[in-house]
């Protein structure tokens, strides 16, 4: 005959949690109604605060978990750490991508190993304009430049109009300038870091779109160097404005100062316009405009 068993009145920490009958001789001592608990690895649970009775503690026994103030800042120590590490390694893979002015001042520096167009072979319109403008004379030239391999330009006088000493002190002094400039190193005078120190000044809406603006100072007091700005397009990164005053031409003792203005379509150089003053002595100041066009090789003119 089958003896009946006793009903079991649950302790108020063994509400939810499995009968201590099936639980194995193994782990943490847990009290219910003076009967002994031990709590397994499949269920940690019961060793967690909230259900350690007091009488274990008082046998010498310890939680399953520690929660004194160390190992709770162990803890988050750990779980900060595996937070922290994937990021660190995203960070590898991280690529970083040049801004637009970075990439024009690129191309600029990349313009520089091109030729000049106005010093190839194409044959190129000149016009210029001079003045005394304290003495209200003018004058004017037109001519067209030729250039070989290897060889210095040759200019084309077409027409010359205007007053005598506009042409013989002003016109004729910025071709003897122009000539001691192309005898120069195009390496001495680059406008390159090598040559000058750049400093980013702001960007300016233009026609074609923007130009990034740089202060330009050279880092030697050469014959030629220019102190200044120079603008950049911003989609191809070809100098479509450089202004400033020239260092050191001995054939004007007074400062020149100059604006040249490129013109891009496209792309492309198709003309360049150079503002210039300065002063002469017995003259008083002087002004000039110098405008390049490129010709396409079959409008060639000849000289009369």
């Amino acid at each position: 005959m089958m003896r009946a068993t006793p009903p079991v009145v649950a302790h108020p920490h063994q509400i939810g949690r499995p009968n201590s009958r099936s639980l194995p001789n193994l782990g943490t001592c847990l009290v219910n109604d003076g009967e002994k608990w031990l709590a397994s690895e499949e269920t940690p649970w019961l060793c967690s605060e909230m259900v350690w009775p007091r009488s274990c503690t008082g046998g010498g026994m310890r939680p399953f978990f520690d929660f004194s103030p160390a190992c709770r800042h162990a803890c988050n120590l750990f779980l900060l750490i595996l937070f922290i590490a994937p990021i660190s390694r995203a960070s590898d893979f991280i690529q970083v991508v040049p801004s637009s002015r970075d990439v024009a001042f690129a191309r600029y520096l990349a313009s520089l190993e091109e030729r000049d167009p106005f010093r190839k072979s194409e044959p190129v319109g000149i016009l210029i304009e001079a003045s005394l403008g304290e003495l209200y004379k003018s004058a004017g030239l037109l001519a067209v430049r030729t250039q070989r391999p290897n060889e210095p330009g040759e200019v084309h006088v077409l027409q010359i109009a205007g007053d005598g000493t506009v042409v013989e002190e002003v016109i004729q002094r910025y071709f003897m300038v122009r000539e001691q400039m192309d005898m120069l190193p195009l390496d001495s005078i680059a406008i390159s870091p090598v040559n000058y120190k750049f400093h980013f000044a702001g960007e300016v809406k233009t026609e074609e779109g923007a130009a990034y603006i740089y202060d330009i100072t050279p880092k030697k007091n050469r014959p030629g160097t220019l102190s200044g700005r120079l603008w950049i397009d911003s989609s191809t990164g070809r100098e479509i404005m450089l202004t400033g005053h020239l260092l050191h031409l001995p054939a004007i003792a007074q400062p020149v100062e100059i604006v040249r203005d490129t013109k891009v379509i496209n792309g492309s150089v198709y003309a360049r316009v150079t503002h210039v003053a300065s002063a002469l002595p017995q003259l008083g100041p002087v002004e000039l405009v110098i405008t390049e066009r490129l010709l396409p090789p079959e409008s060639m003119l000849k000289p009369e």
